[in-house]
Formats: structure tokens, sequence, C-alpha cells
């Protein structure tokens, strides 16, 4: 397993020399816009700009936050330079199936053909509630002649994958109309790259397989373009992924979705928060605080349910030094607020109360104007960490 990344040539804010050490099998890499995470997994995904602490270094399976949707030039099956195509062509074909097409062979061709193009069709239904998604795998595709065999290419495959999906839209007559890859959304695209990668997972966990190459996928924005239900899906189907023998996922993130504790206590989750120096170069905060997450709506949504049913420990609850600060009103007036009250204050009158300072990643060094109200990034994660205590034990 990677333990620690070292970037070897400075990389735009990625300096020279800049390490991540302490990897899980899962790493979430979270921070604002313009952090450097980007150009942290540019640079892991570049392999010259990288050293690994492992004797082999992993295949890199990169699927980026846009560039999603192939052109149809891409999609010719004589060009393999899809970012998209390449990567989950790459990630199949370390699958080590055996494609030939000839003779005693051909069924078994078929069959892994037929198993791939099932999984991926089941996933499209669950996830998308219908069955308006369908891909069709074309036999008798673009093929790599070895011999006096023929052996369809994983490309190929992927590539019959995504070019065979369209999707029948029913009409107010009652007529469909077939629309081509071109003609979807980026969220329907989404769902098709969960679909493949649930279906990744899906043959090797049936096959048994254990590869002996390590695999390292590297995902940016997973959330983007999906409804929340399908975050669950697609954060499991990772999760699940991560936990298989040689293989490693990071993800880049802005969604408070993929940074939550895990279900599974055997799960080796890591999160780290990049923020953007005054020199412009790209650091590490200091472990436990989390960076560039809408930790704002988790605490509103977890403050909601303790005032529902949790409502006589919302006074107990003690969150760094607030208890010690003195909050003002637009007006000027003081009430008597709990930690918890104080910090819900803040957010909700955040832009509109003169005395309240601004929010987000505040940190404790910052100089905070005299009389001005606030909390720091760590007090929002304490009080986020003892509110999910309280609710996830019952009270």
């Amino acid at each position: 397993m990677i333990e620690t990344i070292k970037i070897t040539g400075k990389s735009n804010s990625i300096p020279n020399g800049f390490k991540l050490s302490g990897l899980g099998t899962l790493t979430i890499i979270t921070g604002e816009n313009n952090a450097g995470k980007t150009n942290f997994i540019n640079a892991v995904y570049n392999k010259t700009k990288a050293d690994f602490d492992t004797e082999e270094d992993p295949e890199i399976i990169y699927i980026k936050a846009e560039n999603i949707k192939p052109s149809a030039d891409v999609l010719s099956h004589s060009k393999d330079s899809a970012w998209l195509i390449d990567n989950l062509a790459n990630l199949f074909a370390n699958l080590e199936l055996d494609l030939e097409l000839k003779d005693e062979h051909e069924d078994s061709a078929i069959g892994i053909l037929k198993d791939i193009q099932e999984e991926t069709n089941k996933n499209l239904k669950d996830f998308s509630g219908c069955s308006s998604h369908e891909c069709i795998i074309n036999i008798g595709v673009d093929s790599e002649e070895e011999g006096d065999r023929t052996k369809l290419s994983a490309k190929t495959i992927i590539r019959a994958l995504i070019d065979s999906i369209e999707i029948s839209e029913i009409l107010g007559n009652g007529d469909k109309k077939d629309r081509k890859l071109d003609d979807l959304g980026q969220g329907t695209q989404r769902l098709i790259v969960i679909s493949v990668l649930k279906a990744y997972l899906d043959i090797l966990l049936k096959s048994e397989l254990l590869l002996n190459k390590p695999i390292l996928i590297l995902f940016e924005e997973p959330e983007i373009y999906l409804h929340p239900k399908l975050k669950r899906t697609l954060n499991s189907t990772l999760e699940k992924i991560s936990e298989l023998d040689n293989h490693q996922v990071i993800i880049t993130t802005h969604d408070s979705y993929f940074t939550f504790p895990p279900l599974n206590e055997n799960l080796n989750k890591k999160t780290f928060s990049f923020i953007k120096k005054e020199d412009g170069d790209t650091d590490i905060l200091e472990e436990g605080l989390i960076s560039g997450i809408e930790d704002e709506l988790l605490f509103i949504f977890l403050y909601s349910k303790m005032e529902d049913e949790y409502k006589d420990k919302i006074d107990s609850i003690e969150v760094g030094n607030i208890k010690n600060r003195v909050y003002k009103k637009g007006d000027g007036s003081k009430p008597n607020l709990s930690n918890l009250e104080y910090i819900r204050h803040q957010i909700h009158h955040s832009g509109d109360n003169p005395n309240t300072f601004r929010c987000g990643v505040l940190m404790e060094s910052e100089n905070i104007p005299e009389g001005k109200n606030y909390y720091t990034q760590k007090e929002l994660s304490e009080a986020i960490e003892k509110m999910s205590q309280i609710i996830g034990n019952k009270g």
C-alpha cells in the first residue's frame, strides 16, 4: 500500500518536495477552490513528478472532474486518446480477462462481454430507478490481431460500452425518441461512469480475482452533477473498491458527504485539507481540520436534529473558547446563548449582522477585529463531532 507520495518537481502551486504522508486505502483531499488539489492530482498522474514509497509504481486510473463527455471523434474505435475511455479501459484491462474470439475461446469471450454488459445495465437501471438507459456491446467491432488469433482490446470493450448507450425518451404521444451520448446531460454521463465502476467491482468480486499490480484510482470531485442518492451509491462503491487487495482510491471533493466517517470501522480512510499559503504554494492543514467543505450545512442539519430529539443536551456542549466570547446582535444587544446556538447564529447572520466576522475557514491566528462575533474551523469541527456522538449514540 502507498503510504507516502512525494512530488519531485514543482507542479504549479505544488512545491518540489511536497509530501502527502499517512495515506489510507481511501484518501479524501478537501480544500477551497484554487488550493492545489487538481495540481497535486495531475502531478501524481504524471509519474515523472511523483515518487511512491512502494517497490512497484501503481497503475493509475484518473477520472477528471470535467471532460466527462467524450466527443464523437474520440469515440471512434481507431483512436486511443480519450481520457475517460482510456482510464476506464485500463481499469478493466487489469482484470486480465481472456477475450480471444477464436474457435473454442469464442463462447468464453462472449460470456465475459455479456457479463460486463449485464452488470452495467443492471447498475444503470438500479441507479436511475428506470430502464430508460441501456448499453449494448457489439461483438464484431475493432480488434487486435495476435498471430492467427483475434483478441478484443480492453479499450474496445469500454468504447463499445459507452458508445452504445442511448436514452429512450417517451414523448407526449407515447412514441419513443432515442438520444445519443452527445445529447445526454452531465448527470447522466456521471451515471454511466458510476455504473461502469460498479460493474468492475462486481465482476472482480464475482470472479474472485487477485490482482498483483497495485491500482490507484484518482477521482476528482465525484459529487458533481449527481443527485444526493447517487452520491451515497458512488461513495459506497469507492469504499468497497478501496478495500480490494492492491487497490487504493484518492478523492478530491467539496462535498461533506464524502468526508463522513465510514460505517465500516475497518475501512482505512484518511482526510487531508489543502490550503494556499501567502507565497502561492500549497500546504496541508494540521490533522483533524477540514477546509473547503460545506460544514456549515452539516452543522445546521445536526443542530436541527438536536433541537428535535436532544434539545436538553444542547446547553451541555461546550466548544473551544466560545463561552468566553462576547456576542452582539445587529442592534447591539447581548443574548445569553449556548455554544451551539452561538455558532448557529453566526452561520445564519453571516452577511447581515455587522458584528459578525466572516464565516468559513477561520484560524485562531487570524487578526479578528475587536468586538466581532466569530467561530473557527476547529470549533465548527468540534461542534459537529460532539453532536454526531450524541446523535449516533442515541443520546
